[in-house]
């Protein structure tokens, strides 16, 4: 089994605080992105704070879209710092990135960053990813931070060469990914290839692979503060067991989306493991949409579960 990892949400308050101290040192203009995702209306409250905002897509195009989009937000004052700060503490929003070069070069790099290639599913299986057809272009969310995380420690240095472009520095708090990471350019860094930044099949592997940890990261720390409060023995060791321990059972239900996983890693906990050997379960389970039965499951039959596995011991 895998080693149980910290299951604890790093702190906002001490991300905030790291984040602070290490823009203070700076000496440099900075700049957030901010996630318009995580809000309704995001240009409109900066815009209530005077923070001024530009997007990082296109005019023009669908305008909920480019509402939840990427905004770029000149931050180098203390009081846009502050606010910022309190948006990122409320969810993960915010990617700061130093650039001597300053916002109008910056911005136009960040547009070159809203797509990427990465190897087309059949090529990738096929091992015959070449330039052109073996690629496609996909919308690359570079201002999550929990989209950025895993992205980083991928790149080979001619591409984090490309990724930076005129900036020195990105600095982001990833709850999913162990908090808060800082990553600048070596004095060395290699000239940046032309062109869209282009991901290899072997790095979509193991760019999967830590998406897959961070998924399960999530789904353990869901079944944590889901565990009934009577119930004894129940550590970070145990819950990240039967997280996974869990997956043999919602692959074979078909319940594939994170949220149905978790749910059913509950049922799964709360029935001593049992509901995955139940008839009516499975059949419950499969006799329409898996996720949305598992949440129906979770929400009226984990009392009867519960009696259930009593009687069964």
């Amino acid at each position: 089994m895998e080693e149980t990892p910290n299951l604890d949400l790093p702190r906002s308050s001490d991300a905030a605080r790291t984040i602070r101290a290490l823009l203070g040192a700076a000496g440099s203009p900075i700049f957030a992105v901010l996630d318009g995702g995580q809000f309704d209306d995001l240009p409109g409250l900066l815009g209530e704070e005077d923070i001024e905002c530009r997007s990082l897509f296109r005019e023009g195009g669908d305008a909920d879209h480019r509402l939840a989009g990427p905004w770029l937000v000149p931050a180098s004052d203390v009081l846009t710092q502050s606010y910022v700060e309190r948006l990122d503490a409320k969810a993960p929003c915010a990617v700061y990135w130093l650039c001597p070069a300053g916002e109008d070069r910056l911005w136009r790099h960040l547009r070159t960053l809203n797509e990427v290639l990465i190897p087309r599913e059949e090529s990738a299986h096929q091992g015959k990813a070449t330039a052109g057809a073996g690629y496609e272009r996909v919308l690359f969310r570079h201002w999550d931070p929990n989209v950025l995380a895993p992205v980083l420690p991928i790149l080979t240095r001619p591409q984090f060469s490309r990724f930076l472009g005129p900036a020195r520095r990105v600095v982001f708090n990833a709850p999913d990914y162990g908090g808060v990471k800082r990553v600048g350019a070596a004095d060395d860094l290699p000239p940046a290839p032309p062109g869209p930044l282009r991901f290899e099949p072997e790095q979509m592997d193991r760019l999967k692979a830590a998406m897959l940890h961070a998924s399960r990261l999530r789904i353990a720390r869901f079944l944590k503060g889901h565990v009934p409060p009577h119930f004894s023995g129940v550590n970070d060791d145990f819950v990240w067991g039967a997280t996974l321990a869990s997956e043999k059972s919602a692959d074979e239900l078909g319940i594939r989306t994170e949220r149905g996983r978790a749910r059913w890693a509950t049922v799964m906990v709360v029935s001593d493991g049992k509901a995955a050997e139940m008839p009516e379960v499975r059949d419950y389970v499969r006799g329409g949409n898996p996720d949305e039965r598992v949440k129906s499951l979770i929400g009226h039959a984990v009392d009867a579960l519960r009696s259930g596995a009593a009687a069964a011991s």
